[in-house]
């Protein structure tokens, strides 16, 4: 780089390897000159790079620091003209993976630990490891050989982990699924694959997304950019994914067969690359898997399948006591991912689902809903549903949920307009319930309009003269402000659930609760002893198979089952059940349950021979479940006899 020296090139190696503020007198003896000298060495430095995105932060009394991300410090060492391995001794254990990953994944390179070692200044040990984890987050078997190490696994096998190291990356290095499609996101992808390659491709899924004969779901748009690339790239290594024969008879009928043997033959040309029926056909298989669809022939298939989607809708409506089956938009949308999502899960093609976190842990209750109202028609379908398809079918609910007219309404207010009060909603609307409705607005429309419909206000400024409950919080919301608006949204509307105990019904719930697997006061250190407990004890009577326990610890990998009220509400597939219960546990203390305290348990059993329960029983449980006051009536300070006959009498 014009205009430094060799001594200040050696000062940015030197802050580059270090993470920490360090006096100015720290550099000043390495480099054998004056902290004057390695003042004015430091100005230099920032102006030559002003236009880089790292910065010399100084602090007084303190040291200095280089500021940026790890993508900006090799920017600035290839700046500097320095070699690649100066450049590796800045990377994370996750820079260095990734490297790793990029080798045997995109390169399809042969590699050796001790070699690897030596490139990145690490221990071969580490790289063991490192080797271990890539294995493990993409699904690949490395195996060592004679030349070195590679992967060993099938065509299919390396494109799906080849797809998922490419989210993972984009993530790592900030591209979200908005910016993919930006400039930005367009240069990061440079990074991994051929430029031409990418271009041509983008090209490609921009005619289907502006295509207006097509249905192209916007969430599925970018995993099937990044399916594509994986695809392109690998057939341009002449490897082929082999299409059974089967499947193919089955994918020629679809139409966008002809749809899918256009958009491979315009990349193959374009990249003067040799293709196969077959690939045409695995092509055909993802536009099918991600959505795509051909309006003119759509209704038919929307026919076909009409008499299950009604009865997934009618079975949530019970459990949910909302009929969901008058709502047209839902059932319009949950027609145009339910169909596709039949044929992915059947062809066997994997979605990413970005929400599904948020989903399990802010609305349990509706992700286990769908989950059980799907169970009744997965052996219909000859389909096995997962976590991932089955939180964007709840989004679906959760959305009708929200502009149903059983919840609450409730106003969100700031002085400075709509920009503000969303901060506020996006914090407050996950504590709500479910079927609550909210929406913002300013201090000038709350005065002019008709309030008569507002159950409640939440407001960051003080309001006079309105005759509506409100609640103040900071701009900000704090911890505080969610506990307070916890505790008065109860003391609000609450009271007229207390007095309408009287016509609850459990006439599911109490056909399986049986006071023998009622438990109370117990005392435990965590979830896991606590499960482990519940478990031992179902395993003993035979209510449960030895398969039951794994698969509750993999649920509870998955995603929380704990509510903010503060019950968890785990559970398993019908298949590992033996005999319907709900086994009912209360807690002493609290324990913490992931991210939220627990003081009861409520470990639901459905044995496959009585699907039918289902829907009454989560129907029940959120009957229960759906406030702290209607725990803490049936459950708190409750003997296990109390607890029975307390449900068995509804």
């Amino acid at each position: 780089m014009e205009g430094l020296n060799q001594r200040q090139k050696k000062l940015i190696q030197l802050l580059l390897q270090n993470e920490n503020y360090l006096p100015v007198a720290h550099y000043a003896q390495l480099v054998g000159k004056t902290s004057r000298t390695i003042y004015s060495d430091l100005d230099k430095i920032q102006r030559v790079f002003s236009a880089e995105k790292v910065v010399i932060e100084k602090k007084p009394r303190i040291g200095v620091k280089l500021i940026g991300d790890a993508k900006a410090k090799m920017a600035l060492l290839e700046a500097i003209g320095e070699s690649e391995q100066i450049m590796l001794e800045t990377f994370s254990p996750m820079d260095r993976r990734l490297s790793i990953a990029k080798m045997l994944l995109v390169d399809a390179a042969t590699i050796t630990q001790q070699r690897l070692a030596r490139q990145f200044h690490t221990s071969p040990s580490s790289i063991a490891v490192d080797l271990d984890k890539i294995s493990e987050s993409y699904g690949i078997t490395i195996v060592p050989s004679k030349r070195g190490t590679c992967i060993e696994d099938g065509e299919e096998e390396i494109q799906r982990a080849l797809f998922r190291f490419m989210e993972q990356w984009l993530s790592h290095v900030g591209i979200s699924d908005d910016m993919l499609f930006s400039l930005k996101g367009q240069e990061q992808v440079h990074q991994i694959f051929e430029p031409k390659l990418v271009l041509v491709v983008f090209e490609q899924i921009q005619l289907l997304k502006h295509n207006q004969e097509l249905f192209f779901p916007a969430q599925y748009q970018k995993s099937l950019f990044l399916r594509m690339l994986v695809f392109f790239h690998r057939l341009s290594k002449n490897r082929h994914i082999e299409e059974s024969e089967f499947l193919f008879d089955q994918i020629q009928m679809i139409d966008t067969y002809y749809l899918a043997s256009g958009l491979v033959k315009a990349v193959c040309e374009e990249l003067a690359i040799t293709y196969r029926e077959d690939d045409v056909s695995y092509v055909n298989r993802q536009l099918l898997g991600y959505g795509i669809k051909v309006h003119s022939s759509s209704e038919a298939v929307f026919e076909q399948y009409a008499p299950i989607i009604q009865r997934v809708l009618k079975t949530m409506s019970e459990i949910m006591q909302v009929d969901f089956t008058e709502d047209d938009v839902l059932r319009e949308r949950f027609s145009n991912h339910f169909i596709p999502m039949v044929y992915r899960l059947k062809l066997g093609i994997e979605i990413t689902n970005p929400l599904v976190e948020e989903i399990k842990n802010q609305y349990s209750i509706i992700f286990s809903s769908t989950w059980y109202a799907l169970a009744n028609v997965e052996q219909e379908l000859h389909i096995q549903f997962n976590d991932e398809e089955v939180a964007f079918l709840a989004m679906y609910f959760q959305v009708s949920l929200e502009k149903s007219q059983n919840g609450k309404k409730i106003l969100i207010v700031c002085p400075t307009g709509v920009g503000t009060s969303e901060l506020i909603y996006n914090k407050i609307k996950r504590i709500l319930p479910a079927q609550d409705i909210a929406e913002v607005t300013t201090v000038d429309k709350l005065y002019k309009k008709n309030l008569e419909n507002v159950d409640l206000i939440i407001s960051s400024i003080h309001l006079t003269d309105i005759d509506k409950p409100i609640i103040k919080v900071s701009t900000l919301v704090t911890q505080e402000d969610i506990k307070n608006i916890t505790s008065l949204y109860s003391d609000f509307f609450y009271q007229e659930e207390e007095n309408s105990q009287q016509n609850v019904q459990f006439d599911a719930l109490k056909q399986v609760i049986d006071p023998g697997f009622i438990e109370t006061h117990q005392q435990f250190e965590n979830k896991t002893e606590c499960l482990n407990h519940m478990i031992d004890r179902l395993e003993k009577e035979r209510i449960v198979t030895q398969a039951f326990r794994q698969e509750v610890f993999e649920r509870e990998q998955l995603g929380e089952t704990a509510l903010e009220t503060g019950v968890a509400i785990p559970h398993a597939a019908p298949q590992n059940v033996l005999k319907t219960k709900v086994s009912i546990l209360t807690l002493k203390k609290p324990i913490l349950w992931d991210q939220r305290k627990v003081s009861y348990v409520l470990l639901m059993c459905v044995a496959q021979s009585e699907r039918k329960l289902v829907r009454g029983i989560i129907a029940d449980i959120h009957k229960i479940v759906r406030s702290e006051v209607n725990i803490k009536h049936f459950f708190d300070q409750q003997s296990a006899e109390e607890i029975y006959q307390g449900i068995l009498r509804r």
